[in-house]
């Protein structure tokens, strides 16, 4: 009997190809596109669950609670967290450890680089199972003359020769030390938050007074985890962290206005177990090793896949249900001669399953054909791994549930036929449910297709209105000029400018503290004099005087800075004693005056402001300038109050704008840069690329968003065509008949289309407000976004495509019915 069955299903599929051809491609694209992203998937719920200790891994979060500005939520904390951390719950907390990036200077031999190196804790090694390959790690990390590199860096860096024992040295900015090569390890793995090539041991010691101070609670630069006990519960930490930052930090009185304030009003600590990052990223504002999933994501793709798959299946149930009809006379006969329903059931859902199979074959080898650029788009290691035992049960369950889903209707109606009524008439009149189950499912497929085609028009309209948001200043042919600050190079500024400047093709050249999209925030805190307002912390960064006339930011009231006066500077904390005021001017953008609370632009130009410079001095600063507020430090954050200083000592990029091609004018600038200096190497970047990078995720969900669409509507188009085939097949004799009677071709294209039309317009109903409201929801991410009305016109344009894509769908099926000779149609049957 089973090999019956089997043969029964072969001859169906090989007698009726188009249908076999639709549901095989179908299940194939779906299944295929179900398999690409379930690898997605269980590559981004795999992060960090390598390690040995993954369950006992946490890291410690910082939130700043300013008054008067929202809260700043941060991934790293404070240096002396490390030592306060055991000590303060030393029941709780085995072992501590921090990671600090830094880009230092690097020289081994001739070669002069800059590398990111990661400067941690000899926790580390008992913390994280890296995969040692020579040396020892452990004596690395134990000693502050010694480097840990992985494989990556070591080829890079010293080709085939054995990499132990190799001295290189490291200028990190006040310190300059040769480091011998101690281990090799392996290359991270890709599903790690952790994210370097090298690791040093953090020397307290050789970080004082340089920004990076390890001891400093008001430093915030380091990754901390840390390892619970065995047997001990976080919960006990949190429920204690109020009780840590209050022991350990006391706020000083500038920031309080005098008043006596726990700590923990100000900063509050929040911690997060480790395999839980990639997915669930804290802060709003980035600051990841590397860039992170989300959550949001994978469900997203998810449901994404499931809707390809539900919509291949659709196909698979209209197309076996309109079939059936043709199938009646088997059912009949196949009863008469004994046939219980449960077998013909069997039989039917057997077939089905068989239809899956095939599809997942082709989508087998539709994954292998694209998932190698399926990877490298993603950045990722996706391996579709045939023996392993998860895998093999998904696919078996994914065929299984195809097969089920697509074949139990039409297995119920078919066995469902009366042998006499069909062997009366010779034949089987379609019910009425089935026609109206196959509607609602046509309705189901496009709006399914519709409302993806919105998602994915929304975002790339985000993604667009980001990326060509007016920052405030203008962003095209600007070249950023990095590491002018380091040392070997800080005293020779101001000679580079001016031999830049000469080079032609250069319009202007301005020093900064920071570059656009940087991610840098520094702050300080200003005190308005005679004000009992209290202390107010505003983001600064440092300029020169040519930086307004470079990124082109007009003046709002008031002047830029000038050479004229000499007191435009930013009094210096060198010398200042304590008590003792000094003169300055300042330069403030308009969401500054709103935070001191000052009037108008015109009416804050004069007003005086006062900031510490050290030693307890003091600076009044005179706003002299104001300009609008600009987008500089992120697009994806609301802007901010900011003072820009005239504080030369601080620059750390040169802006250039410039005309022509820019490859060419960094070529001479490179030129001009190592006849200057050979200590530090030169790194260039242009501007626009740097903002446009920030919208990565967007970019990627955009493309990803439109192909899965894409396949979405395509494997509703093949179910479309059969069912217009299907239709126009059963309707041959009506249409010769009016043919017959006058009516032209057109008419009957226009009525086969509108049958087909009926439930697309339907959908477009159903879609709409669900898609709108979807959007809405994400859009909210985004401080700046797309206007609500602008889901309108996208919907109507979504419904206008999936409209046009039926049309041309059943339109050449309906015309060559339409175009058959009427004889023909009428000997039909």
């Amino acid at each position: 009997m089973f090999q019956n069955y089997i043969s029964v299903a072969l001859r169906n599929l090989i007698k009726h190809k188009l249908y076999s051809a639709i549901n095989i491609v179908g299940l194939a694209v779906g299944l295929a596109a179900c398999v690409l992203i379930m690898l997605f998937v269980r590559d981004e719920l795999s992060y960090d669950k390598q390690w040995a200790n993954a369950d006992e891994l946490y890291r410690l979060h910082t939130t700043f609670s300013i008054p008067g500005r929202e809260p700043f939520i941060t991934v790293v904390a404070q240096g002396p967290t490390k030592h306060a951390l055991k000590n303060f719950f030393p029941e709780e907390i085995e072992r501590v450890t921090r990671f600090n990036n830094m880009w230092p200077v690097l020289r081994y031999g001739d070669a002069v680089f800059s590398e990111g190196i990661m400067w941690t804790d000899p926790e580390t090694v008992d913390m994280f199972d890296f995969k040692v390959v020579s040396g020892d790690l452990r004596a690395a990390m134990n000693d502050n003359a010694s480097l840990a590199v992985n494989q990556s860096f070591a080829k890079k860096h010293f080709g085939d020769a054995d990499p132990i024992g190799k001295v290189v040295t490291i200028n990190n900015y006040q310190v300059e030390r040769d480091y011998r090569v101690a281990a090799v390890f392996e290359d991270l793995p890709h599903n790690t938050v952790l994210d370097f090539q090298a690791m040093a041991m953090i020397d307290e010691k050789d970080f004082v007074n340089q920004g990076w101070e390890f001891a400093d609670w008001f430093s915030v630069n380091n990754y901390v985890y840390f390892q619970l006990k065995d047997g001990a519960s976080i919960d006990v930490i949190n429920d204690r962290l109020a009780d840590f930052t209050n022991a350990n930090i006391s706020i000083p009185g500038q920031f309080t206005g005098g008043r006596d304030v726990d700590a923990s009003d100000f900063i509050t600590y929040s911690t997060q177990a480790m395999p839980e990052i990639q997915l669930d990223p804290r802060s709003p504002n980035g600051g990841e090793m590397k860039p992170t999933g989300s959550m949001a994501n994978v469900l997203t793709f998810s449901a994404i896949a499931g809707l390809i798959l539900l919509i291949a299946c659709i196909n698979f149930m209209n197309l076996a249900t309109a079939k059936s009809t043709q199938r009646a006379r088997e059912v009949a006969i196949r009863k008469v001669m004994g046939a219980r329903r449960g077998q013909l059931i069997m039989q039917f859902l057997g077939e089905s399953v068989l239809l899956a199979l095939i599809g997942l074959t082709l989508g087998i080898v539709l994954v292998e054909l694209f998932l190698p650029s399926f990877g490298e788009f993603l950045n990722k290691e996706l391996v579709f791994d045939y023996t392993d035992g998860v895998t093999l049960a998904i696919l078996i369950g994914l065929v299984m549930t195809v097969g089920v889903l697509g074949g139990v209707y039409p297995a119920l109606i078919l066995s469902g036929f009366l042998p006499s009524r069909v062997l009366k008439a010779n034949k089987s009149a379609e019910t009425s449910g089935s026609a109206t189950l196959r509607n609602v499912l046509v309705v189901l497929q496009f709006t399914i297709s519709i409302a993806l085609i919105v998602a994915t028009s929304v975002v790339y309209g985000q993604k667009f209105y980001a990326t060509n948001m007016d920052p405030g200043f203008n962003k095209d042919n600007l070249m950023v000029i990095n590491n002018v600050g380091r040392a070997g190079f800080s005293d020779k500024q101001q000679a580079f400018k001016e031999e830049v400047l000469r080079l032609p093709g250069v319009v202007s050249a301005a020093y900064s503290s920071d570059a656009p999209a940087s991610g840098n925030e520094s702050n300080r805190s200003v005190e308005i004099p005679g004000s009992d307002a209290g202390s107010i912390l505003i983001g600064t960064q440092s300029i020169d005087y040519e930086f307004l006339e470079t990124y082109q930011i007009p003046l709002v009231a008031g002047r830029n800075y000038s050479r004229d006066f000499a007191t435009d500077v930013m009094p210096s904390s060198e010398n200042a004693t304590e008590g003792e005021i000094q003169n300055g001017a300042i330069v403030v953008n308009e969401g500054a005056l709103r935070r001191f609370g000052f009037g108008d632009a015109e009416q804050s130009v004069g007003q005086v402001i006062q900031v510490g410079i050290g030693d307890g001095a003091l600076a009044h600063l005179e706003i002299v300038g104001v300009i609008p507020d600009t987008h500089f430090q992120s697009l994806r954050s609301v802007m901010r109050p900011e003072m820009y200083f005239l504080e030369p000592d601080n620059y750390r990029s040169l802006t250039i704008r410039f005309e022509g091609n820019g490859a060419d004018l960094a070529n001479r600038i490179e030129g001009v840069w190592k006849s200057m200096v050979t200590t530090v190497p030169f790194d260039y970047q242009y501007v626009d690329e740097r903002m446009a990078r920030e919208f990565t995720e967007e970019t990627n969900q955009s493309i990803l968003l439109g192909i899965f669409s894409a396949l979405a509507v395509i494997v509703a188009c093949l179910g479309l065509y059969g069912l217009a085939s299907f239709t126009a097949e059963r309707r041959t004799k009506e249409i010769g008949i009016r043919k017959v009677l006058g009516a032209s071709v057109m008419d009957i294209i226009r009525l086969l289309i509108w049958q087909f039309s009926k439930p697309v317009l339907i959908a477009n109903l159903i879609a709409w407000p669900l898609a709108a409201w979807g959007m809405m929801s994400w859009l909210e991410n985004f401080p700046y976004r797309l206007d609500t009305w602008v889901l309108a016109p996208l919907c109507l344009f979504a419904g206008f495509v999936a409209l046009m894509i039926a049309w041309v769908t059943v339109g050449g099926n309906a015309a060559k019915v339409a175009r058959s000779n009427p004889i023909k149609a009428l000997r039909y049957e």
